[in-house]
Formats: C-alpha cells, structure tokens, sequence
C-alpha cells in the first residue's frame, strides 16, 4: 500500500498542473491512482492534503538551508538546490492557494522571498571570494536561473516545447548555470560528483510533474 510520503508526491504533482479548487478528493484519488477510501485512510479532507503538499515545499527549505557563510564545498549542492526549488511551484497551484488560503500562501511566499533572498547574499559571498564571477550583480545572477527555469516550464505548460526538448534545455542550463558562473581557479576547485545523481532527483520531478499535462 502507498504511504503518505508518497501519497503526498503524487498529489503534489497533480495539483502542481491541475490546481485543487476544482478537484474534489474523489478527482484526486483518480489522478493519483488510489481508491477514496486510502485517501481518507490518510487525509480526512482537502484542507489536510493541501497542508501536507505546501508543508512539503516548507520541509525542503528547513532541510536545504542557504549557508550563513560560503564555502567552496558546499556552492554545488546549494546551487543544484536552489535550480530544483525554482521550479518547485506553478502559477496554477499558487492562484489557488492564494485565493483559498491567503494565510497560508502569505507564508509560502515570503518564506522563498527569504530563501532566495538567502540566496543573493550567499552569491554575493561566492563573488567576494572569487569563485562566482562579479561580472554581475549577485541578484542578477539569481534572477537570471530563476528566468531560465521559469521560462522552460512556461513553455512546456504552453504546448510551444516537447518534454523531451524540454528535458534537454534544463540539462543544458543547470550546466551552463553551474559552471558558467565560476571563475577559472573556482572551476578547478568545483566537486562535479554530485551533478549526475541531483540532475536525476530533477528530472525525476519534472517528468512525474509536466508529463501530466494534456
């Protein structure tokens, strides 16, 4: 049987595309494979399954924090992190949210206005330290991979890209985002071992997540 971690994924997926103000939590145990009755065995009614999906997002950024002060080691998975966090919400789920639980996405927001915020000073730290490149302002940069990622999905939601082509284009970006922004004694520094395995948690998402849309 599903456990609710899972549970939780695969709703989050669903309702990442399709929105929750329409779906009733018959839909949902459709859309997600599962009889009422295990759905209930876990969430007694919507308001509970959208608690647990926006904790899950909540859950990521207490357990991936920004570090307080950079450090070489660590640029590669904060970065890696973050790319995987900009593409973590769609304008669809955060219209309802908003327009359902304005509380709740009162917090959702402002808690990644600060992670991203978090994010600038961390690579505002890495330029002083001469790993990023200054050739830009440290929000810029951040900014600019948030633009990246956005702008792909936007275009998979609106037909005008494959999954596939898709799939390639955030390949190509996370490389070019990662090693793009590094200086030269930075690149030899860079431990690119984790890149292949935290490429896959990505793809894994974006494939569970846009290969829902019709």
């Amino acid at each position: 049987m599903i456990n609710k971690h899972d549970l939780t994924v695969n709703l989050n997926h669903i309702i990442l595309i399709e929105g929750f103000q329409k779906l009733s939590m018959s839909k949902m145990a459709t859309a997600v494979g599962v009889s009422r009755a295990t759905l209930y065995l876990y969430f007694k009614n919507k308001d509970e399954v959208i608690q647990a999906v926006v904790a899950r997002h909540f859950q990521f950024m207490t357990e991936n924090p920004i570090p307080r002060q950079f450090s070489a080691a660590s640029f590669s998975a904060v970065w890696l992190n973050s790319l995987l966090l900009m593409g973590a919400t769609t304008e669809t789920f955060m219209s309802d949210l908003r327009h359902n639980y304005p509380d709740l996405a009162q917090r959702l927001t402002q808690t990644y206005q600060d992670y991203f915020a978090q994010l600038v000073a961390y690579v505002d730290q890495a330029q002083t330290a001469d790993f990023v490149l200054a050739t830009y302002q440290a929000d810029f940069v951040v900014f600019q991979a948030q633009t990246l990622v956005k702008g792909i999905l936007q275009q998979v939601r609106a037909h005008q890209i494959t999954l596939s082509q898709a799939e390639t284009y955030l390949d190509d970006g996370i490389t070019m985002q990662l090693h793009g922004l590094l200086t030269p004694a930075a690149l030899q520094q860079l431990d690119t071992s984790a890149e292949a395995p935290f490429k896959a948690v990505i793809f894994a998402e974006f494939r569970a997540t846009y290969a829902l849309i019709m």
